[in-house]
């Protein structure tokens, strides 16, 4: 009879442990279902733990946050100053940061028309730079949809694929930490 009571007990403290697993993860989950609601502004993790990078997700422009313990090192300072885009065209979760697998790069993406910006980030703020992709716009009309275009990683660090939602076209983008190296390849 001790058996099956320990048995049973051991059941029961199983199945407690996985419910509260799965709560987390639904918890989680909410969180970043909650994080994409976040309109003008968000913050995106660097590889660094004491830096950020902040984006006005209309506008396109970018700081470089460092936090410390210490007041005197904390760091607020623009990437980009101006917009990337006229006022009147300004539109909530507009543009968009990608990670890549290099340390100080991020891909900043205007998902409306294509446009395409690789962001170097340094910890030395003088050596912070933002490099245009792509110059023009990847489709015809400029009709404001919300989120046409997304970026999506490969198995290749330096390549990404983009899709334009709406129409199914895809591009192969090819980034690189030289400017001149750096290409968008529509697929056909």
């Amino acid at each position: 009879m001790i058996k099956y009571t320990i048995l049973a007990i051991t059941i029961l403290l199983n199945m407690s442990l996985f419910a509260q697993d799965q709560i987390e993860k639904n918890q989680n989950d909410l969180y970043q279902v909650n994080e994409n609601y976040i309109r003008s502004y968000r913050i995106f993790p660097t590889t660094n733990m004491w830096y950020f990078i902040k984006l006005n997700t209309r506008t396109g422009q970018m700081w470089q946050i460092k936090f410390d313990q210490k007041k005197t090192n904390q760091l607020d300072i623009p990437l980009n100053s101006l917009s990337l885009v006229e006022k009147q065209k300004e539109m909530d979760n507009r543009f968009i940061l990608y990670p890549t697998q290099n340390n100080w790069n991020f891909l900043l993406l205007d998902q409306i028309n294509g446009k395409i910006w690789q962001v170097n980030w340094d910890m030395k703020p003088e050596k912070n730079k933002i490099l245009p992709l792509n110059n023009s716009s990847l489709i015809e009309n400029q009709n404001i949809i919300d989120n046409r275009f997304t970026l999506y990683p490969t198995q290749n660090n330096w390549n990404f694929l983009l899709l334009d939602k709406i129409s199914g076209n895809l591009w192969q983008i090819r980034w690189s930490t030289k400017s001149e190296e750096s290409e968008i390849i529509s697929i056909q």
